[in-house]
Formats: structure tokens, C-alpha cells, sequence
């Protein structure tokens, strides 16, 4: 059952399973183009005006989507006992421990490597042995943020597509963790940021493998569709794997928003991701980012260069960052 995130209206009508905003437009009859306001869904496809797909017919596809790419994550390299496990508070370390035979071994090295490696600001190093020790590193809503993304990006692997929309979400998570960092945010907000920098672009990568899965919707799931709508199948996903209700909200926030003397989580998340698309799409499809020589006895680990490096070298994605070494002004 879906819960919405704060002040975005996602409440559902349990007596129909449906979002309320849906059901008093079907209530008020004739043909369902128009606006969901609460999910910031468009009146038309596209950037100019041009014929749109009724909306009750937009969100039966997404609907279908969901449940079909649901299937295939479970089926493919998640059980869901391994979700089941993590969301019970009273699993014992053994039960966390029987995670691991159950995931697929490429995403088991690749979120191990991730629990190990540096963190932006006071996040350090972790010290892994075990998958409990990842679960603890990590914690819980990463743990499983991170199985699901990975899972679904190594299905995708062999598709250069999918694996640069990949990209390109890491790239806006590890982009809004350092603005997080640098911005104010404590440990927990940097965290934050960062999670929904993952997420944020979740439904665009889920209805891209869809279209290449099923080419008989090909027609209707164009990239203007895509493009307007993913946010809210990325919505229905978040909800489906109970993440936090703050990754829905930012997810549907799709704007800039500031609060009265602060860049709000959502704010920091839009940043990051617009600063990395403007990158790739300057850049072919890589994050370019200028950092500054470091100083004489400086620990070159902990640089902004070093950790970036690290974090892109552990899931597989250094080609698509390119770092440019450039003076201090004070060295100019």
C-alpha cells in the first residue's frame, strides 16, 4: 500500500487500491488528459504541444511495468526473503549473514565494495568482512537501495543505454553527497542525499529496459513519455520496496526547492542532478569535474579526487568520470 511522502498527496484510497487525485478524475468523466497535480504528471507529452496518451491508459502502462520488471528483479537475482529479512528489526546476525548466498555474486562484490570504500566529509572507511557488516556499514535502507539498483543495473549491463542511465544516477548520487557535505548537511542528510540521487531517475531506467523487453509498447513508451512520467512509476518502485517516504518526495518534487535559509534535501538532490545531465551531455556521457591540486603533505586518500575515483572505480563506472587537475588561485 503506498504512503505518500511529505506534502506531496499520495495517500491511497484503501476502499480501491487508487491514488484519490486518479479516481476524482475518472469520477468527473470524459477523456483523462490533464494533470495529476500531486504527481506533477503534464497535460501534454513533450516539449511542444502534440497528441497525448489518455491518462488512464499512461498509468495502466505503468502499472504493467511495475509488476512485470518487479517480477523480473525477483526472479532474476532477488528473493524476496532477502527483503523480508532486512525489514524485520528483530533479525538475528546469522539471518543477515543468509543474505548473502541468496544475491547474485557480481552485486554481492560490488555493494561489499561500496560498504568499504571512502565517504565524502567525516563518512570513513568500513571495515568489511561479512554481509552483516555491510547491512551495518551501509544500514538498512541503503543495504536495500543498493541490491535492487545494482541488480537491476547488472541485468542491464550489456545495454549501453541502461548502463549510461546507470551512470548517470550514481554519478547525481556521489554529485549530491559532496553538495550535501559541502552545503551543511550532517551525516544523516549527506546519507539522504545521496540515496535519492540514486533513485531519482529509477522509473526512467526501468521503463527504457521495458521498451526493450517489449517492443509492442515501443510506440506509446517513447522518451517524451518516458520523460514526463517516469517519476511516478520511480514512486510506485519506491513504494513497492518500502524505501523511505523522503526519496518518494523527492523523487516528485522535480524542482529546485529552497526553504527559508537553506537549499532543501530536495533542492541539493535537483542540483546534483542537473550539474551531472549538463555533463554528460557536454561531455559524452561523463561527469568532468575540476579539482584542485592538492597541498604539499596532504593525505592525497582523503581528496576530493581520491574518494571520487574510488567510488566510481568500485561499481565498475571510471570511464564515465574524467577529473581535470587545476592550480589553487593562490598558486596562479
Amino acid at each position: 500500500m503506498m504512503k505518500g511522502g511529505p506534502g506531496v498527496g499520495l495517500n491511497v484510497d484503501r476502499r480501491k487500491g487508487m491514488n484519490p487525485a486518479i479516481i476524482s478524475l475518472r469520477q468527473r468523466n470524459g477523456r483523462l488528459f490533464g494533470r495529476i497535480d500531486s504527481l506533477g504528471l503534464p497535460d501534454s507529452i513533450g516539449k511542444t504541444k502534440v497528441p497525448a496518451v489518455e491518462l488512464e491508459e499512461a498509468l495502466g502502462l505503468i502499472d504493467r511495468i511495475d509488476e512485470v520488471m518487479a517480477k523480473k528483479i525477483q526472479f532474476a537475482s532477488i528473493s524476496p526473503d532477502v527483503f523480508r529479512t532486512l525489514d524485520d528489526v528483530s533479525a538475528s546476525r546469522r539471518e543477515i549473514e543468509m543474505i548473502e548466498p541468496k544475491i547474485d555474486e557480481s552485486v554481492n562484490l560490488r555493494l561489499k565494495a561500496i560498504a568499504s570504500s571512502v565517504y565524502i566529509g567525516t563518512l570513513r572507511r568500513g571495515d568489511i568482512s561479512s554481509f552483516y557488516d555491510v547491512v551495518n556499514c551501509l544500514g538498512t535502507n541503503r543495504t536495500k537501495a543498493l541490491l535492487f539498483i545494482l541488480s537491476n543495473y547488472c541485468q542491464g549491463i550489456m545495454d549501453e543505454e541502461v548502463e549510461t542511465i546507470f551512470a548517470r544516477s550514481y554519478a547525481t548520487a556521489v554529485m549530491a553527497e559532496i553538495l550535501a557535505s559541502q552545503t551543511g548537511f550532517r551525516e544523516d542528510g549527506i546519507r539522504k542525499a545521496e540515496l535519492c540521487g540514486l533513485f531519482l531517475e529509477v522509473g526512467r531506467r526501468f521503463m527504457v529496459i521495458y521498451r526493450k523487453l517489449y517492443p509492442g509498447d515501443a510506440e506509446k513508451l517513447d522518451d517524451d513519455f518516458i520523460d514526463s512520467y517516469h517519476p511516478y512509476l520511480g514512486d510506485k518502485i519506491i513504494g513497492r520496496y518500502a524505501l523511505p517516504d523522503y526519496v518518494r518526495a523527492v523523487i516528485l518534487a522535480r524542482n529546485l526547492i529552497l526553504e527559508e535559509n537553506h537549499v532543501s534535501l530536495a533542492g541539493i538532490v535537483q542540483l546534483a542532478h542537473d550539474t551531472v545531465q549538463a555533463s554528460f551531455e557536454k561531455n559524452n556521457n561523463r561527469l568532468v569535474i575540476k579539482c584542485q591540486v592538492p597541498r604539499p603533505a596532504t593525505d592525497v586518500t582523503r581528496t576530493l579526487e581520491a574518494i571520487l575515483t574510488e567510488k566510481f572505480k568500485v561499481v565498475g563506472l571510471v570511464n564515465y568520470l574524467h577529473i581535470i587537475r587545476v592550480p589553487r588561485i593562490h598558486d596562479l
